[in-house]
């Protein structure tokens, strides 16, 4: 028996395993509260995927504090005569996605041997039992039929196959008896076929695929054209937890990937599509009766909420890029139809722009959120990120207002409340004429400017004190909420303390007209403008609930490379992105790096060859 593991997963694991580790706490599916102080007993084979599961179940007490407790046990614990075990839920790992290739008597030893196990571990008082299984449990399905969880396929006793369908089958069969004779919960998790970097599991498509590209083998393969369901262990992990703490007990659950239904051919072109000078892969026509797909419907888990999260393409980009071990940041290739880097030195020939207007009249200003973030991380852009930002102190913002409409070129629009009706953002925006980059949000006013956007940002003064910062930050999230939910034509949403406030709020958020709705914004984001104050809050921005921070992190700046250029940060930017951030050096995970906007509409007209004077190639 083992029990959790001391120090932060972080610190074990590669950056590979911890994105899927992470995957059910991040995933929002599964509620803290379900969480929170549970035991877990895991028992099966001493394997990567039981390893899997029981890095997902701490990953709650990194991320969370919330005292989950792990314990891990093989089959072969000679263990299970004593009965002194405790724990809220029991995840069976069973034989799920393992190669199936025994002889009958070491079929028989097995099953004895958790026959055993289920016989004990049904007579616990516990919350749930879960076991994975998968597909290969409904045998031969008819082309395209994609199994519910109580339809099965033909049995064939002689066909392949045959021998993983039937001891599947009697593990399920052996849990579902023991538990119906003891009284007992239990669930049944029927999974794709499962892969996933850093996993141990039986060889398929995916995997054969994704290690001929990364080492861009030329080869020859033999087509199944039968369409199978694939799911990521990411997937796999949080569909464990939300089963247990979401769904009915005494049920059995099909789960897929997201988008992840494919055929063979599907899955060499996904792969010659984002690797197209490394896919060297050829296949050839084999009849439908060589190979039987495993097709699952996965209606029923949908129905009780579970969305995953990690899609068969994606799923195919991580595990090549694994693979390859380039030891370089992972990103995605593919994002913004491959224009993102021309979006980044777009960004970059903006930001020399502020940066020369702001010397030019001695006003000072600091990279911001994230561009701050990547500059200090990466020495530029942060790989995957789609915008950049400036901030000021509100004197310098005030001063750069002033001056920024006679100097930019007349390609730039200034776009404020007050030089475009229907505009509602509280900072400032400027954008290149005959371009389009809108956000999911900005794209409903398309009569607007949507051009490629770069954010400039004030940040304000606030009270010294806790009480007046507290109140001062509540007037301005009511405010600001009362205009973007004008705007938008949407409820305002809020947890909390403030649950009861923001509904009355919304209520009455219908009779405020919106030049008072912007004039109360503006009240509240100068309210301590005039008065004497050692700090200061982001009114403007995205981190309006990070609350206060101390005015003296923006006293002094200094100078770092970004993209080959030295830019202005605070001096004290280690303080700064801490109270941004919390551990800023650690990266977002794997599956995560696509961009930080939801763009729908993307055109950079006349600028899609732009570079920066001096930029190196793309």
């Amino acid at each position: 028996m083992s029990e959790e593991k001391s120090g932060l997963l972080r610190d074990r694991l590669n950056e590979f395993q911890l994105d899927w580790a992470q995957a059910p706490v991040k995933s929002e599916q599964i509620s803290l509260q379900k969480m929170r102080g549970k035991k877990f007993l895991l028992i099966g084979r001493d394997d990567s995927l039981l390893r899997a599961v029981q890095w997902s179940l701490e990953a709650w007490n990194d991320e969370c504090k919330a005292d989950v407790s792990v314990s891990c046990v093989t089959v072969k614990d000679d263990m299970w005569d004593c009965g002194v075990w405790q724990a809220d839920y029991v995840i069976l790992t069973g034989w799920c996605c393992r190669e199936i290739r025994m002889t009958v008597l070491e079929t028989m030893e097995i099953l004895e041997e958790y026959l055993k196990v289920m016989q004990v571990l049904t007579k616990l008082r516990c919350e749930r039992i879960l076991l994975l299984s998968d597909g290969r449990v409904y045998g031969k399905l008819e082309s395209q039929f994609a199994a519910s969880e109580y339809e099965a396929g033909k049995t064939d006793p002689c066909a392949p196959g045959f021998e993983a369908q039937y001891f599947l089958q009697a593990l399920e069969s052996m849990l579902i008896t023991c538990a119906r004779e003891n009284g007992a919960s239990y669930q049944i998790l029927r999974t794709g076929k499962l892969f996933g970097t850093c996993i141990e599991t039986m060889e398929h498509s995916v995997y054969t695929f994704a290690r001929l590209t990364a080492g861009s083998k030329e080869d020859v393969r033999k087509l199944c054209p039968e369409r199978n369901s694939y799911i990521s262990i990411h997937d796999v992990l949080t569909a464990v937890q939300f089963v247990l703490t979401k769904c009915p007990a005494n049920k059995i659950f099909n789960v897929t990937g997201k988008q992840a239904d494919a055929s063979d051919s599907e899955l060499v072109m996904m792969l010659y599509q984002n690797f197209p000078q490394q896919c060297r892969i050829s296949l050839n026509w084999a009849p439908p009766e060589d190979e039987a797909g495993i097709l699952l419907n996965t209606q029923l888990i949908r129905r009780y909420g579970f969305v995953p999260q990690v899609s068969l393409e994606d799923g195919l980009i991580i595990q090549v890029k694994c693979m390859q071990n380039l030891g370089k940041v992972f990103i995605f290739d593919n994002t913004y139809l491959g224009k993102l880097t021309k979006v980044q030195q777009i960004l970059l020939g903006y930001l020399l722009e502020i940066d020369r207007i702001c010397k030019k009249h001695g006003i000072r200003y600091f990279l911001a959120g994230g561009t701050l973030l990547g500059a200090v991380r990466h020495h530029g852009f942060i790989p995957w990120d789609d915008d950049a930002d400036v901030m000021m102190l509100r004197e310098d913002y005030d001063h750069f207002l002033k001056v920024v409409q006679d100097e930019v070129p007349d390609n730039i629009f200034l776009q404020l409340p007050y030089t475009e009706k229907g505009n509602h953002n509280p900072f400032t925006k400027l954008r290149i004429n005959n371009t389009m980059f809108a956000t999911e949000f900005t794209s409903k006013f398309l009569n607007m400017h949507n051009g490629i956007f770069f954010d400039v940002l004030s940040h304000d003064q606030t009270g010294n004190h806790k009480w007046s910062q507290k109140l001062h930050l509540t007037a301005t999230m009511l405010a600001r909420s009362i205009v973007f939910n004008k705007w938008g034509n949407t409820n305002i949403k809020s947890g909390g303390k403030h649950e009861l406030i923001c509904k009355i709020v919304s209520k009455a958020k219908k009779f405020v007209p919106m030049p008072f709705a912007e004039w109360a914004q503006e009240r509240a984001l100068r309210f301590f403008q005039k008065r004497k104050s050692e700090y200061l809050y982001d009114g403007m921005g995205r981190n309006l609930k990070r609350g206060a921070f101390p005015k003296a992190w923006l006293a002094e700046t200094i100078y770092v490379d970004f993209e080959g250029y030295q830019f202005p940060i605070p001096k004290e930017y280690d303080k700064y992105l801490t109270y941004l951030y919390g551990d800023y050096m650690q990266m977002i995970p794997v599956s995560h790096r696509r961009t930080s906007h939801s763009i729908l509409l993307t055109d950079l007209g006349e600028y899609s060859g732009y570079r920066c004077p001096g930029a190196g190639e793309d």
